[in-house]
């Protein structure tokens, strides 16, 4: 369970610095409150039972209430980011004049990216009430109470608007499942990406599952509708990606880094996949 809003709190910001290596310990899920996670450096793998997917800095990651997730690092640089959470009742008013349209296009995965000036201006928005709610915080008073809030409220909502009409959804790093993953296959599934870089086997996940490998591969053919080689084989192909934009590392350092044995069987596979050679897609990106 997700640390639930502070006693007599339906709204916090925080400004969080971790290391690299943070990983949320397990699955979790908040009963109370949306979460809006600003990333300003690092880079984190987001795992849910209906997606999983890869956060850069300049994305924001949308978790609304009842949702399980957990996080673990995508690369060792050090986590920093604006955690923005909110309670229903908090944002009830803009909910009743909007409806729940805009609340819930906002928090649809996959994550938002920005264009570079969008990005400036929406993170700009966040440092800043991050800021006034620091600073309130240290001399708040009854009689302010309702001013604060209303601040609050004024700069979240401005926030929601421009994550609706400016976000741009992020699909590439984003692998969507058909249908809601079970416990055991949520296991399997963090495994594999704890573990793609390196030689992997179907009874290494199963062991993990405690099925047998017969049984695990049944059930996570059914949940993931690919057999497990497959969405071990996508999800490396993922983080080739993710390299690819964001390193110079050769074709081949990136395939051998993503635990491809050879660097032409990963060229096929993503060839096969996404319709293009890892140059072309690099170059097509502008890198």
């Amino acid at each position: 369970m997700a640390l639930p809003l502070p006693q007599g709190k339906n709204f916090i910001i925080t400004h969080r610095m971790m290391p690299g290596g943070f990983e949320m310990p397990s699955m979790e899920v908040a009963s109370d409150h949306y979460s809006l996670g600003f990333i300003i450096h690092g880079d984190r793998k987001v795992l849910t039972p209906t997606m999983c997917y890869t956060l850069h800095s300049g994305y924001i990651n949308a978790i609304a209430p009842s949702l399980y997730h957990r996080t673990i690092p995508a690369s060792g640089g050090y986590y920093e980011s604006f955690l923005i959470k909110f309670s229903p009742d908090f944002v009830k008013d803009f909910t009743d004049s909007a409806g729940t349209g805009i609340l819930d296009e906002v928090f649809r995965h996959p994550p938002k990216h920005f264009s570079v000036d969008d990005e400036k201006r929406v993170f700009d928005l966040a440092a800043l009430l991050c800021d006034i709610y620091t600073r309130d915080e240290q001399v708040q008073t009854d009689e302010r109470k309702e001013l604060t809030e209303f601040r609050y409220k004024n700069l979240l909502y401005t926030i929601l608007f421009f994550i609706h009409d400016r976000g741009i959804n992020e699909t590439e790093k984003s692998v969507v499942h058909s249908s809601p993953l079970s416990q055991p296959i949520m296991e399997a599934v963090y495994f594999i990406e704890k573990n793609y870089s390196q030689p992997l086997k179907i009874e290494d996940a199963a062991a993990r599952s405690g099925y047998s490998v017969s049984y695990f591969s049944r059930l996570f053919k059914d949940q993931l509708k690919k057999p497990f080689s497959e969405y071990l084989c996508l999800t490396r192909l993922k983080h080739v990606q993710n390299l690819l934009l964001t390193t110079d590392l050769s074709v081949m350092d990136i395939s051998l880094e993503c635990g491809f044995s050879y660097p032409g069987n990963m060229t096929a596979s993503f060839k096969k996949e996404f319709g293009m050679t890892p140059l072309s897609f690099r170059k097509q990106k502008g890198l």
